[in-house]
């Protein structure tokens, strides 16, 4: 696990955790099959926390990788918003203290994972699909690549 980074509020990573299975659609019908997944990502967090510091009160960046096994239809944009909701309130007071949502999707069988992070490398041996998230501070707006060169 990532250790809590000193300074936060300047995009350091304050925390990680795996998700195993594949993620649920925000377009799913099942209401059972949401809340389910839900719980699985609650109770994922929840075991993985580290024993102070959390739930986070500051604003928050989050970024959600989805490994997958072989060709997958699941669209990365629809999992983010079960994964988040499972986030609350063990992990954060409430969601909106997200500002900023970063998301991917990569193939465990394509292998070529150059420095992966150590929390994540049991699932990759495994072959199975998981999510990965990442919590980091987030950064001051004026400190945003793209929008501190801006012109006014």
């Amino acid at each position: 696990m990532a250790d809590v980074q000193p300074g936060r509020g300047n995009g350091w990573m304050i925390w990680e955790f795996v998700v195993p299975g594949i993620p649920l659609s925000v377009n799913s019908k099942d209401s059972k099959k949401k809340q389910r997944w839900i719980d699985h990502v609650r109770a994922c967090a929840a075991k993985q926390l580290p024993e102070d510091g959390f739930p986070l009160v500051e604003d928050v960046s989050v970024s959600v990788t989805y490994f997958h096994v072989g060709p997958t239809d699941v669209d990365i944009d629809n999992i983010l918003k079960r994964i988040i909701d499972g986030m609350y309130p063990e992990v954060m007071v409430d969601d909106a203290q997200i500002q900023d949502v970063s998301a991917s999707r990569r193939d465990v069988l394509d292998g070529s994972f150059r420095n992966p992070p150590s929390i994540i490398l049991p699932y990759l041996i495994t072959g199975e699909p998981f999510v990965y998230v990442t919590v980091y501070s987030a950064m001051p707006q004026e400190e945003l690549p793209w929008l501190g060169k801006m012109q006014r």
